[in-house]
């Protein structure tokens, strides 16, 4: 997937869909969706899933894992967004755990 493409599609009105799990773990985290929209416009691709790893819907979506921060605090936030052609969907959103991924929330740990 490419960011840009992801962020001119953000821009210019395609359909954002959160899934019902996403709504849910960003009023659990207190993640704004000025963060979600933060991350998607300042942050990067961290990891690529092309087969739909995360299952969105019957109808495949290639989605990733972007790293960006938070807007008021910058604290580092992982975003899950599926993309294709008219919607992106946000499949979910946290902040990266220290027992599961490097300090510089990139690398997962082995």
């Amino acid at each position: 997937m490419n960011i840009e493409q992801i962020r001119k599609a953000f821009v210019s009105g395609v359909s954002v869909e959160y899934r019902a799990h996403c709504l849910k773990r960003m009023l659990e985290r207190d993640i704004l969706r000025k963060d979600i929209e933060n991350c998607i416009m300042k942050g990067e691709i961290i990891e690529d899933y092309p087969l739909d790893e995360f299952n969105i819907s019957t109808e495949s979506y290639p989605s990733c894992l972007i790293l960006g921060y938070t807007v008021i605090e910058q604290k580092a936030l992982h975003v899950v967004v599926g993309y294709k052609e008219t919607t992106i969907i946000i499949i979910t959103a946290y902040e990266p755990n220290a027992e599961r991924w490097m300090p510089d929330n990139k690398t997962r740990r082995k």
